[in-house]
């Protein structure tokens, strides 16, 4: 079963925290709020699903995702799966916004897709946080690197927004702050980061230098995990709301 969590920014302090989850089941798609909602001012729902606990059913894609998908028409369409690492098109509506993400420059909403573990081991690749605030030379440092060089993590536990927070480094050939892990793999990564750090392998991906900053820098993760291994364990925002927490 495929699943997708919608994720929301909440205007006041920039956080961004999952709202819903997606399912695709063999009836079609499912759709639940999660715990995330309800820490997002004034948040009402997503298009007409609006009701924080109902469960939603549909044979086909919600309109409000179906209407994120990226057409192959537009003449960015092979520059964004350039930027994204793909070589070719992904097969289905749900694997194209499990990768592409379906942001809108016209809301506050992304998608995004937590790794599984296969075989003992999890991989995925994710765009840093925070790359168009960094300082002009720090920004020509990173752009220098070199596809294929390792990434350090560190843990930002000092951090006043989210104790949970883990900053990106560069390691060679200079030490430069590459931005910040997005807030969804922090919990998972933390985990990751104590039982086994130097098991955790981060590499540059590749450098985009004529995409948005968004997606600039493309970064990979390679851990090993136990076979039951969760990325949502030890984050709340990701549990689902029942009738009596959707208040």
């Amino acid at each position: 079963m495929n699943r997708l969590y919608v994720a929301a920014q909440n205007s006041l302090s920039r956080e961004w925290a999952p709202v819903a989850e997606l399912r695709e089941t063999a009836a079609g798609y499912e759709l639940r709020f999660t715990k995330g909602a309800t820490r997002i001012p004034g948040f009402a729902g997503l298009g007409r699903m609006q009701s924080l606990d109902e469960v939603y059913h549909s044979t086909q894609l919600f309109p409000f995702f179906s209407n994120r998908l990226f057409s192959k028409s537009r003449p960015e369409y092979k520059d964004y799966l350039r930027w994204l690492g793909l070589e070719t098109a992904p097969s289905s509506p749900f694997e194209v916004l499990s990768i592409t993400g379906g942001a809108r420059a016209t809301d506050s909403f992304e998608l995004v897709s937590l790794p599984q573990p296969v075989e003992g081991k999890i991989a995925w690749k994710f765009f840093p946080r925070g790359l168009r605030y960094l300082p002009p030379a720090t920004l020509d440092l990173i752009f220098k690197q070199s596809p294929g060089a390792s990434v350090a993590l560190m843990k930002d536990i000092q951090n006043p927004k989210d104790h949970q927070a883990v900053a990106i480094r560069s390691t060679y050939p200079e030490t430069v702050l590459m931005g910040y892990v997005p807030r969804y793999f922090c919990s998972g990564l933390c985990r990751l980061l104590d039982s086994n750090p130097a098991a955790v392998k981060v590499t540059l991906q590749q450098i985009n230098a004529d995409a948005p900053w968004d997606l600039k820098v493309l970064l990979s993760v390679e851990a090993p995990v136990p076979l039951d291994f969760d990325m949502t364990a030890d984050a709340p925002d990701f549990e689902i709301l029942t009738s009596e927490n959707a208040q």
